[in-house]
């Protein structure tokens, strides 16, 4: 075991090698600072970064910051808009997405979460209103969509349900009003409304097909704002 004075000493060496580099914007203000491991930045070479990453917006205000270990992204990635405002914190572990994942609105609060491990969502992503109320909630395994997906009204009321499996929906959605009264409900297979489909093979018109590619078949969209 290293004796304390001289493991402090290497661990003051090893923070050394490391120079920053500062890049301007046209009008002169700071665009990124950069540090990066001693000698590995050259002309021709980006080099290997080692230590603090910060990037600007053109108007001077910080875009990101970010630590950066032997080339590797490690620790909280934290954007800010071109106001100042906290838009997202981006957990990383040996150059990978690993941790609490949060959007937020411009009030401060949290209009997303998620957790990561590996790269990977896993487990329970959450969207909420700008109120702070539960909008949506649904379940990642190695990520991908899997199991119950929820949606809410502002005022904590079901809105819809259902289930996905490997990242597609299957089975019936259902949409409620506030009342807990179901509105509505489409069979979905391989993420594909079944009556759609039905149109679609016995029927050729240009109105049905239309109406096929109007819809959105990405199992990841974001729920908007």
């Amino acid at each position: 075991m290293l004796p304390r004075i001289l493991f402090y000493t290497l661990l003051l060496l090893s923070l050394s090698y490391a120079e920053r580099f500062t890049e301007y914007f046209e009008n002169s203000i700071i665009k990124s600072e950069i540090e990066y491991r001693d000698g590995t930045r050259t002309e021709t070479e980006e080099g290997e970064k080692h230590g603090l990453e910060k990037i600007y917006h053109e108007n001077g205000k910080t875009a990101y910051t970010v630590n950066n270990v032997d080339g590797k992204r490690e620790g909280d990635l934290n954007w800010y808009d071109k106001e100042g405002h906290h838009i997202e914190v981006m957990p990383y572990k040996m150059g990978k997405r690993h941790g609490n994942n949060k959007l937020f609105y411009d009030n401060g609060r949290v209009k997303s979460s998620v957790n990561y491990i590996n790269d990977k969502k896993e487990g329970t992503e959450k969207f909420y209103y700008s109120t702070g109320a539960l909008a949506q909630e649904s379940h990642y395994k190695n990520d991908k969509k899997e199991g119950v997906e929820k949606e809410y009204y502002e005022n904590g009321a079901l809105q819809s349900t259902v289930t996905y499996k490997n990242n597609y929906k299957e089975g019936t959605k259902k949409w409620f009003d506030q009342n807990g009264k179901i509105t509505k409900t489409e069979l979905y297979k391989m993420d594909r409304p079944v009556n759609v489909m039905k149109k679609i093979q016995t029927t050729d018109t240009t109105e049905i097909i239309d109406e096929f590619n109007a819809l959105d078949f990405n199992p990841k969209t974001r729920r908007p704002e």
